[in-house]
């Protein structure tokens, strides 16, 4: 939507959203908000439908184009997923309006549209699984369910929205490390357990 008072909309929609929720949020609620007359607003928008598909358009290019340029990094495994869960935690926290309207919201999308999200995110935990899967192969991981560990590190992640706080006792960062603490002390060889219940799965 670009600069001015686009982007002023559109800042605008998230915190609202964020605030009140999608539903509860009028047209008329966010030309008050910024200063227009709803008529007017439409020389910008054609609805709220549209910010809420720009702002989870937005939340989706967020979520991968950094992490593809991880994942293909020449990289031990374990470094690569460090460093994956770090810029997860990190595009989350710091941009908590968005992600908030994103992973509460999108189910108000049309079918067409939250389909493309659904498999922008299937996209993105696929290159998690993936990641996992290669420390299995070279060694550096047990062998664990790599679909199972990525579900269980990105909803971890996700759930940021609920509970952080840019002034809150821990930042984003002492969070990633203690995630990465319990993650890969768990998918590293050695850490007990999981190989059995890895085979339980796959013969289950």
């Amino acid at each position: 939507m670009g600069n001015g008072k686009g982007q002023e909309i559109l800042e605008t929609a998230v915190r609202l959203f964020r605030k009140q929720g999608y539903h509860a949020t009028s047209v008329q609620d966010i030309a008050d908000a910024v200063g227009l007359q709803k008529g007017s607003l439409y020389h910008y928008i054609t609805g709220k439908e549209e910010l809420l598909a720009r702002i989870i358009a937005e939340g989706m290019q967020g979520y991968a184009q950094v992490l593809e340029e991880i994942v293909a990094q020449p990289l031990p495994a374990r470094e690569r997923l460090a460093r994956a869960v770090r810029h997860h935690v990190a595009m989350i926290a710091e941009n908590l309006g968005i992600y908030t309207v994103f992973l509460r919201e999108r189910h108000a999308l049309t079918p067409e549209q939250q389909k493309l999200v659904a498999e922008s995110m299937r996209r993105y935990q696929a290159l998690f699984e993936r990641t996992v899967e290669e420390g299995i192969e070279q060694g550096e991981f047990r062998a664990v369910s790599p679909r199972l560990a990525a579900m269980l590190m990105l909803g971890a992640g996700n759930w940021l929205y609920q509970w952080f706080s840019p002034e809150g006792r821990l930042s984003a960062t002492e969070i990633a490390e203690a995630f990465l603490d319990l993650f890969l002390r768990g998918l590293e060889r050695g850490g007990g357990g999981g190989d059995a219940a890895s085979e339980r799965e796959r013969s289950g």
